[in-house]
């Protein structure tokens, strides 16, 4: 009798194929240190976490799947970056409303005691 097993490897087994054979083919290739330090944090921060939803998914190529996965997770990224940001010219915005008040109140109390504002 033969053995019958299965004969398309999981897309656990691809998933780790795909990724040692980019960790010592490409990975290595890189000349940018930077590139590589990015690399391993696409492979800790984005791939092994979401290994199950690119599993489950219907993308038959496993690069495509990470290819998915690291775009998503960049955009991610780019919404916590957006959201600080923007609460940083928020406060930029009013230091700027302070500053002015400062110095409207500096120039009106100069002008009462007869100085300007630059003597001040």
């Amino acid at each position: 009798m033969t053995n019958l097993g299965r004969i398309t490897p999981s897309a656990r087994v691809l998933y780790e194929e795909t990724v040692n054979e980019l960790k010592s083919q490409y990975q290595g290739s890189l000349v940018d240190q930077g590139h590589r330090h990015a690399f391993d944090l696409l492979l800790k921060q984005a791939w092994e976490v979401e290994q199950a939803a690119m599993s489950n998914s219907n993308i038959p190529v496993v690069v495509d799947r990470l290819n998915l996965t690291s775009n998503l997770h960049n955009r991610k990224l780019i919404e916590a970056l957006a959201k600080k940001l923007d609460e940083k010219e928020q406060t930029i915005k009013e230091l700027q409303e302070e500053v002015s008040q400062l110095k409207a109140e500096l120039c009106s109390s100069a002008a009462v005691g007869g100085s300007t504002a630059d003597e001040v």
